[in-house]
């Protein structure tokens, strides 16, 4: 039999045909269709398979990259974050709240005489006594916003955004608290028989002209004059001096009159 283009064939061509050609004819496409569809299932299998090896392999990064962030971005003892993501944020957000015209507060907070901890009941037990902290502070900033990082040492820093330096104060209050609360023992401070913490708040709205570790400096220097009048207390740095009624200056000539935990503004 003479080969036809099965796929061209016209329907004079196949009157002309007689039932055994076209018997044979159709068995042939009959073939082909089925040798078609194999090959499409063939091709579906594979592509299925690459599929699933895709899936596998993007999953292998993703474990990858959620571990290079943990590496890069949480503070390894602690579990939350560190300096270098704080750093990240603080730059992201006052770059934001410029735009928005939107108040950026900062807590440094700092465990009195954790060196005296340490050298009191040990390295250990003060590794353990930093992840309370941690966690504490983590409770003490509840906006999804906020964040908490552990800046060095026995050193924090929380970053608020759009926050003002009141809103700030309450929550550097209730994280003064929270350690308060957990009165954990700490034989060997100078200040009190439990942990204590001293802290600075600063909160300012970002502009051109200044850099965004001006508002850390603050809030570092707010934290310094906690330490320096008594530790277990909240400092909170303000140029324009809006809480100077709620929060009077104190006489620094009678510092010791005044009790531990007490507010002061700059």
């Amino acid at each position: 039999m003479k080969k036809l283009n099965l796929y061209h064939i016209e329907a004079q061509q196949l009157e002309q045909l007689s039932k055994e050609q076209l018997f044979t004819a159709y068995k042939l496409l009959y073939r082909e269709v089925l040798a078609s569809r194999e090959a499409a299932a063939i091709t579906a299998k594979l592509v299925v398979e690459q599929m699933v090896k895709v899936e596998e392999v993007n999953k292998s990064l993703e474990v990858a990259n959620e571990e290079l962030h943990k590496l890069t971005n949480i503070d390894g003892l602690t579990g939350i974050s560190n300096r270098r993501y704080h750093e990240d944020k603080l730059n992201r957000e006052w770059r934001r709240c410029q735009r928005n015209n939107s108040p950026l507060a900062a807590i440094m907070v700092d465990i009195d005489h954790f060196k005296l901890y340490n050298d009191h009941y040990g390295h250990l037990a003060g590794d353990h006594c930093l992840q309370k902290v941690a966690r504490a502070l983590q409770e003490g900033t509840r906006r999804l916003s906020d964040s908490a990082a552990r800046y060095g040492g026995e050193e924090f820093v929380c970053l608020l955004p759009d926050c003002n330096a009141e809103a700030a104060l309450t929550v550097a209050e209730i994280i003064h608290g929270k350690i308060q609360e957990l009165h954990i023992a700490h034989a060997a401070s100078e200040v009190d028989s439990i942990l204590t913490l001293s802290l600075g708040v600063a909160a300012m709205i970002p502009t051109k002209d200044l850099a965004a570790t001006e508002l850390i400096s603050r809030a570092d220097f707010a934290l310094y004059r906690a330490k320096l009048l008594g530790r277990n207390r909240i400092v909170v740095f303000q140029t324009t001096g809006n809480h100077q009624e709620k929060f009077p200056h104190r006489d620094q000539k009678n510092l010791s009159s005044y009790p531990p935990g007490s507010v002061w503004c700059l």
